[in-house]
């Protein structure tokens, strides 16, 4: 065998292995309750720097600046940091933040978050914080990301590293930690009891057990829906309360992965103008939430959707037999319910990307090139973040 031969045989089994290691999506979405569960196990570790930094004074508010899945990620976790520190809680993205948000000062409690640290809109952000002489706080997965040289302290959330662009586990995770922050502060002020924190703890937990049969029964949805997600064309989303941040979400990832259009709405605003499009090339997913005067007028309007579209599709927490319905047996508060129902758009959107994707437009990269959203330093295989 020729010196050449061998180089090349070495080569192709390197790119074989390489391939065989590659992880998906889907991986991240069933690691995720592992990672869940392990930073509720370090909880007062993982967020001791954030908290010490918050116990320092009574500020009037917490601003979390964030774009993307951060940002939803970080609406996933407002209202239960809002319940539990009784504080004003804005998320806010970064561009409005910048251009819009003048009346931040030192009463306020500024974080702002990337989970690669070197998204250029949130650095825009971190850099006005410093010309105003505000600490800056950067929360991220990366601490040796570009984060690090501008922020006063860096923070890493708990995700691990996640190398595909369409992230999952980093939006769960991030929720997770500043509800975990929430309550590792207001336990650090003696706001609350032991007990009280290790009861908000359990709810994270079962949270992920939710999360986990969520899987399995989106699953089967995908296995029993195969001709109506492969005609997946348009969707709408919708939900009320804690889940604005899981059907944002939601929306976000299906346009990713599936390049279709994707909006998401709060139930009733959906009734006022939006659903006007609505024909039967549609597909509308509904989340319930733990209130059950919401959920009648959320499942009213996913019986309606029947009318017009080919295939509605239900998620909700509470026994169901239905078929049709993607479900957990496992009953949660309102607040940690996101945790859970991120399960689910990743792995729809996964299934439909692999029959519809289609190459991006050829100009849409030359849109890119001049509109930079990472830094230079940003691994370029690891897709948007």
């Amino acid at each position: 065998m020729s010196v050449m031969k061998m180089i090349s045989d070495l080569k192709k089994q390197k790119e074989t292995q390489l391939e065989e290691k590659k992880v998906s999506m889907i991986d991240y979405v069933q690691q995720t309750p592992a990672q869940v569960r392990y930073n509720v196990e370090r909880s007062k570790e993982l967020t001791q720097s954030l908290v010490d930094e918050y116990i320092k004074k009574d500020f009037r508010r917490i601003l979390i600046v964030a774009c993307g899945s951060s940002n939803n990620g970080s609406r996933c976790g407002q209202p239960f940091l809002q319940m539990i520190t009784k504080k004003e809680v804005q998320v806010i993205p970064p561009f409005t933040f910048v251009h819009f948000f003048d009346n931040v000062d030192e009463n306020d409690f500024v974080v702002v978050v990337s989970q690669s640290g070197r998204s250029t809109n949130a650095i825009e952000a971190l850099e006005l914080l410093k010309e105003k002489g505000l600490r800056t706080i950067g929360i991220t997965s990366d601490v040796n990301s570009d984060f690090k040289d501008i922020c006063d302290l860096t923070i890493d959330w708990g995700v691990g590293k996640e190398t595909v662009g369409y992230v999952t586990k980093g939006v769960v995770t991030l929720a997770e930690y500043f509800m975990l922050f929430g309550i590792e502060a207001q336990l650090k002020k003696g706001e609350i009891s032991e007990e009280t924190a290790e009861e908000y703890k359990n709810e994270i937990l079962k949270a992920m057990t939710a999360h986990e049969q969520l899987q399995d029964s989106a699953l089967k949805y995908i296995d029993s829906h195969v001709k109506e997600l492969y005609n997946l064309q348009e969707l709408y989303v919708i939900s009320a309360g804690a889940n604005m941040g899981t059907v944002n979400e939601a929306a976000l990832k299906i346009s990713e992965t599936v390049k279709i259009h994707a909006t998401a709405y709060e139930c009733e605003e959906f009734l006022h103008g939006p659903l006007y499009p609505m024909t039967p090339k549609y597909t509308l997913l509904a989340y319930d939430t733990a209130n059950k005067k919401a959920n009648e007028r959320i499942e009213a309007i996913y019986a309606a959707a029947k009318e017009v579209c080919v295939q509605p599709i239900l998620v909700r927490c509470g026994s169901c037999q239905d078929p049709d319905v993607i479900s957990t047996d496992v009953e949660l508060i309102d607040e940690v319910m996101p945790l859970a129902y991120l399960a689910v758009a990743p792995l729809l959107g996964d299934f439909a990307s692999k029959r519809l994707t289609v190459e991006e437009h050829p100009l849409l990269e030359e849109f890119q090139k001049k509109l930079a959203t990472k830094s230079k330093k940003y691994p370029k295989e690891f897709g948007q973040w």
